[in-house]
């Protein structure tokens, strides 16, 4: 992914057509506070990713401080992905339907980023989304 060091994305850029571009925030991420050392093992044992990386000649584990872990489960089980002329475009199979999270309904990554105070270039999330609308917008400027 290219390196990103000033973000221009707004709240009104987020358009259900980027999200259809970018699905980020469509990645469960669990995030567990105060975990141990043993326990970072225990996970990355049980086939759990995304924990901090394991430090070459350690003891198979970042560090012996206990800290937050980040749990990658990967995509939500309602997120559909389709190759189209463009690339990828996903959809979610719970759009539209009562059974829909209200959260989902209502996510905007960059409200959440400002409100969280994580809006800057270190959010993954936020990346990805500056990046998918940055292609957008070369798609728009090309077929002008």
């Amino acid at each position: 992914m290219a390196e990103l060091t000033v973000l221009t994305i707004h709240e009104r850029d987020i358009t259900p057509e980027l999200c259809q571009r970018c699905a980020r925030c469509c990645r469960v991420e669990i995030k567990i506070a105060n975990t141990d050392s043993r326990y970072r093992r225990f996970l990355r044992e049980a086939g759990f990713s995304k924990l901090p990386a394991v430090v070459p000649q350690g003891n198979g584990d970042c560090c012996d401080a206990a800290h937050e872990v980040t749990l990658d489960m990967g995509p939500c089980r309602h997120l559909v992905t389709e190759q189209d002329g463009l690339g990828e475009r996903f959809a979610c199979s719970l759009y539209g339907k009562p059974e829909r999270p209200q959260l989902c309904e209502e996510y905007n990554c960059v409200s959440w980023a400002k409100a969280l105070n994580t809006y800057n270039v270190d959010n993954k999330t936020i990346q990805h989304a500056q990046l998918t609308w940055r292609r957008f917008e070369e798609i728009e400027d090309v077929a002008r």
